[in-house]
Order: C-alpha cells, then sequence, then structure tokens
C-alpha cells in the first residue's frame, strides 16, 4: 500500500497553512479547495499544494459537488478543515464522503458559542452565565439578570471581533449599535444575528493546546495569555509552557477535557481558552483545532518539538499519531499594538529584534502610511515577534523587556478620530 495518500484541505489560511506545509512535507498529494484561485497567495501557502478545487466554502452543497465532480472523486484518502469557519461543514462533506471526521455535531458547536455554552450547562462543566439576544431590549434584560459588568459577543466569530466590556446600559446601548450592523466576517462567512450576553469572567487568561485520543489527552500544555485592558480582549503575548499557576495547571487541563468531551469532541487537537477565577478555572471558549496566533506552528515546536499538524494529518489518515517531547524549553509570542489612532510612520526598534540572540522571527504587517487604530481586535495588531528561552519566565521576561524597548512612531498629523 502506498505511503502517498491524497489529501484536501479546506481553505487553508491563518493556522491552517501549517497543515499544507505538514502534509506536503510528508510527501502527500495535497489538495487546496478554495473559494478563489488567488487565495494560496493571499494566505501564504504558494508553492505547498499541487491542485486546487474551487468551491464556495460556505457552502456544504457547493462542496461536495466540486470534489464529485474534480479529478479526485473517490480519490481522497482525508478531507481536513484548514479554517475555523467551515470546519463544521467540512465534517458534514467528510461524513458523506465516508472519510474520516470530527462529529459534525461537536464541530457545530466549538464554532458556535452559544450551543457550546448550553452544551457545558448541560454537563456541569464551568463556564460563564450566558444568554442569548438579538435585540438591546433583551440584551439590556440579560445583563440586568447577570448583573454587570458583562461581555458582549457574536455567537459565530474569532479573534475578538466585536467583543466588549460593558458596564452599564449606556455602553451596552452603544456596542449593540454596532454588533447589529456586523454582517459578515472572515472569507464572507455571515455572522448570526444572534449575541450573547455573558457574565465576566475575572481572574489571569490561559489557553490548553490538546491532542485527545478517545476523550484522554495524548498531549496537553497551558499557554499563558496577556491581553489588552478592557474593555477590549486582544491579546498581546503567549508564553507556552504557562511559567504562572504551575500548582494549577492540572486542574486546568481537567476542566478544558471536561469542556471538549461535553460537546462531543473525544479525537484530534484542540485549542480550549480558559480563565482562572476565584472559584476555579471557567471555559471562556472551545475550539477543535490547533491553536492559532503561532501557538502550534512555532511555539509547540520550540518549547516541544512537537509538531501538531503532523499528528493531525496522522489523525485524519487513520496513522498511529506519536507525539512526544522531543526537548523541554520555552518561547513567547509578543504583539506590537497601537496605543492610539493615527497614521504609522515605523515602529522604532522593530529593525534590531532580529540581531536579538532570543528572537527567532520578527514580522511587520503594518507598513509606513497605514491608518493603526487603538487595537480593538486581533486584526489591529501591527507586529509579532517570536522569543525561545530555556524556561518560560526567561522566555517571558525577554519578549516583554524587547516589548518595552519599542515605540510607535505616528506621522507628523492631526490623530483621527
Amino acid at each position: 500500500m502506498s505511503t502517498v495518500k491524497t489529501v484536501a484541505f479546506v481553505e487553508p489560511s491563518f493556522y491552517g497553512v501549517s497543515f499544507a506545509k505538514a502534509a506536503y512535507e510528508q510527501g502527500h498529494q495535497v489538495i487546496s479547495i478554495v473559494s478563489s484561485k488567488d487565495n494560496p497567495e493571499k494566505y501564504g501557502y504558494e508553492g505547498i499544494y499541487h491542485d486546487l478545487i474551487i468551491a464556495d466554502i460556505r457552502d456544504e452543497d457547493s462542496l461536495f459537488q466540486a470534489i464529485a465532480e474534480s479529478p479526485y472523486a473517490g480519490k481522497l484518502d482525508a478531507l481536513i478543515p484548514a479554517t475555523d469557519y467551515a470546519s463544521h461543514l467540512t465534517a458534514k462533506v467528510a461524513q458523506r464522503l465516508g472519510l474520516r471526521s470530527v462529529p459534525y455535531e461537536a464541530a457545530l458547536k466549538s464554532r458556535n458559542k452559544d450551543l457550546a455554552r448550553e452544551a457545558f450547562a448541560e454537563h456541569g462543566v464551568p463556564s460563564a452565565e450566558f444568554r442569548k439576544v438579538k435585540t438591546f431590549e433583551e440584551a439590556a434584560k440579560a445583563a440586568d439578570e447577570i448583573g454587570y459588568p458583562v461581555v458582549l459577543k457574536p455567537t459565530n466569530c474569532a479573534s475578538s471581533q466585536n467583543v466588549y466590556f460593558i458596564n452599564d446600559e449606556a455602553e451596552l446601548q452603544r456596542a449593540m449599535d454596532v454588533i447589529v450592523d456586523f454582517k459578515v466576517t472572515y472569507m464572507d462567512f455571515k455572522v448570526r444575528e444572534e449575541y450573547l450576553v455573558e457574565q465576566y469572567l475575572q481572574g489571569p487568561e490561559f489557553s490548553v493546546e490538546l491532542f485527545l485520543q478517545g476523550g484522554d489527552p495524548l498531549f496537553a500544555a497551558v499557554t499563558e495569555k496577556l491581553t489588552t485592558p478592557l474593555p477590549y480582549f486582544v491579546e498581546t503575548l503567549h508564553t507556552l509552557p504557562s511559567p504562572s499557576y504551575t500548582d494549577r495547571q492540572e486542574d486546568i487541563i481537567r476542566t478544558a477535557v471536561d469542556a471538549l468531551k461535553a460537546i462531543g469532541l473525544t479525537n484530534g487537537p484542540s485549542h480550549v481558552e480558559v480563565k482562572l477565577t476565584a472559584s476555579g478555572p471557567r471555559i471562556i471558549e472551545v475550539n477543535g483545532r490547533p491553536g492559532g496566533d503561532n501557538i502550534s506552528s512555532d511555539l509547540l515546536v520550540l518549547a516541544f518539538g512537537i509538531d501538531i499538524f503532523e499528528a493531525t494529518v496522522n489523525y485524519y489518515l487513520d496513522r498511529p499519531v506519536e507525539i512526544e517531547k522531543k526537548h523541554v524549553r520555552a518561547a513567547s509570542i509578543a504583539y506590537v499594538t497601537a496605543e492610539r489612532d493615527g497614521v504609522l510612520e515605523r515602529i522604532e526598534g522593530f529593525e534590531l529584534l532580529p540581531e536579538h540572540p532570543a528572537v527567532v522571527r520578527a514580522h511587520v504587517s503594518a507598513v509606513p502610511g497605514d491608518h493603526i487604530a487603538h487595537a480593538k481586535s486581533s486584526d489591529d495588531r501591527l507586529a509579532y515577534f517570536i522569543v525561545a528561552g530555556d524556561t518560560p519566565q526567561e522566555a517571558k521576561q525577554t519578549a516583554l523587556s524587547l516589548l518595552e524597548g519599542l515605540n510607535v512612531v505616528y506621522r507628523n498629523q492631526a490623530v483621527i478620530a
């Protein structure tokens, strides 16, 4: 039997580019199912696929028909979601094709925060008190019942898009006025016109990087997360493994596993966000995929030598999955954000970062002349750099020290309102 398989990915993008890279480097035939032939260049995986299939990735039947009418009909060995937004659709199509997948209902719940919260409540998994709302009147009633402060967010988005910390009814009204006009998110996926009003959870934030097999962790690691000051929740620093609350990490991991089981996700990779509150770990959200923000593509590799994407490709191909730490170090990724709106001139000091012995990579996404804004979502971050260290404390402190030495310089002009 040939070891070379035909592996299709639905819209590799962001973290999903690492999926295509892993399969390509394993020697498999890589097929990318995309909404546009321009996407490989747009999302940065030009040269690491063998063929494209064009489909409307927002539509299950379009995906199925595009595969059925392609040269790969009946020849795919795996169909893997490589973007969050199409994970449930990919699961449904894989099931129709008789290919391995996560359960459709589990993928659907991981994509829709209200369905996940309902599953947590049903199975006794600690999370946040919540209400699903459509209108300001419903949101105001929910906030009164839960008690301010609350968090308002869409039910099916990512990257902290339109997530608001709300102190009172006036702030709630302003936030609702904005969120109801938020109709389309990444890749033209529709934003549901239902929103969550949630209890604000106080405490340090973490994510748990997991790979489950039969409901048990083959691998688990806790990442510490730092975010911008309220009222926004933009992540600015990840350190893996976490340097803090090491005595609580088993509790954090156990809660994350319970959350995954509650939504029916018992196999494969996942990324679960948790807050450690005074009453213990509580779930923020679950994702049935490897962690983004370079956590899986870089930090896991630097800290432990683990390639979670290769393991995931093997899982979907029904091959043995082996995840072993090759070494124990640590890594951090730090993001540069603007403190006010304006026009970028430069990020002073960033050009020196590659010379630092601990810096593995530095990348700028904003260029001089760009209009930049006080960070409200992950899309507003200007640049990042990754550092490695022998210990979590060393990696974190190096990253914070280097971040402190950078200065966002604005062009000489009035601040943009």
